[in-house]
């Protein structure tokens, strides 16, 4: 009973601070709720209904600007060298920075720390994946973090330094925001658009091209998604060869190769997954 009782405590402490909460499933780190990012609250009564409901749900704090926090996760073992304590963790941190980050609130992991940081009001920060070194992540606006008192498998999470939460440093923040993508031109995909047997079907192509080249980063794989169905449908009525608007998109796609991680294989699932839906949604051209 007393794990139980530990658990709600968890989230209104940490509603208490203004943080948003929502449930994770019991002894794990992934949501219980659907639509986690517009639910998240610190709305006492909503609190009570959900731990109430499974009082071993574990606690996730929304990060970002629903929160005003931006969380550092030190991955031990993936830092080069993995870390074995906090000061190497600190230590390994610092080697991508001009000095060391000023003392906060700092919470053990099964597998790390997370430096609880006040995030600036602008610019929006989004989660990061090593931008800022090997096995050291960010969560930011969009993200969640796992609360202080929740429990997994593989370990407790823990206070390891309790100090008030300071404000994330201008040399943090130049290293989380992505950098600036260079002009989008059309030469990279007009080539593949410019074959289309009409200037129809080459309108179709080109304005799916220009949304998925400048596609928001959080956006960039639901618009290739939707341009990979509207190119599937065509390619299912065989207005169109599945290589032609594979090429079209794949070339469009490739101007965010590596920015936050995006690889090729990924671009690729994301237009397999695509055509793969709209094989049965033939859409035929009136010419």
């Amino acid at each position: 009973m007393t794990a139980v009782l530990d658990l709600r405590a968890v989230a209104f402490a940490a509603a208490a601070r203004g943080w948003p909460v929502f449930p994770l499933r019991p002894g794990g780190k992934t949501p219980a709720i659907k639509r986690w990012p517009e639910l998240a609250s610190t709305d006492e009564d909503r609190i009570h209904r959900w731990w109430g409901y499974n009082p071993r749900y574990n606690v996730a704090i929304a990060t970002g600007r629903p929160s005003g926090l931006h969380v550092i996760d030190l991955d031990a073992r993936h830092m080069i060298p993995p870390a074995a304590d906090l000061a190497e963790g600190l230590a390994r941190l610092t080697e991508h920075l001009p000095w060391p980050v000023p003392s906060t609130l700092t919470i053990a992991t099964p597998g790390g720390w997370h430096l609880y940081f006040r995030a600036p009001n602008e610019p929006p920060l989004r989660s990061t994946v090593a931008r800022i070194g090997e096995g050291i992540d960010s969560r930011g606006h969009g993200g969640y973090i796992v609360a202080p008192g929740s429990r997994t498998p593989q370990g407790d999470y823990t206070v390891a330094v309790h100090r008030p939460v300071a404000d994330l440093p201008d040399m943090l923040i130049q290293r989380i925001i992505p950098p600036p993508r260079p002009p989008v031109a059309p030469g990279s995909w007009s080539s593949s658009v410019a074959v289309a047997p009409d200037s129809y079907l080459a309108a179709i192509l080109a304005a799916e091209a220009e949304q998925v080249a400048r596609a928001r980063v959080h956006l960039r794989n639901h618009t290739l998604f939707r341009s990979a169905l509207v190119l599937g449908r065509l390619v299912a009525a065989d207005e169109l060869s599945e290589h032609h608007a594979r090429t079209v998109l794949i070339d469009a796609a490739a101007t965010h190769l590596g920015v936050e991680g995006f690889t090729a294989n990924e671009a690729q699932r994301t237009v397999d997954n695509g055509f793969r839906y709209s094989r049965t949604r033939p859409r035929r051209l009136r010419h």
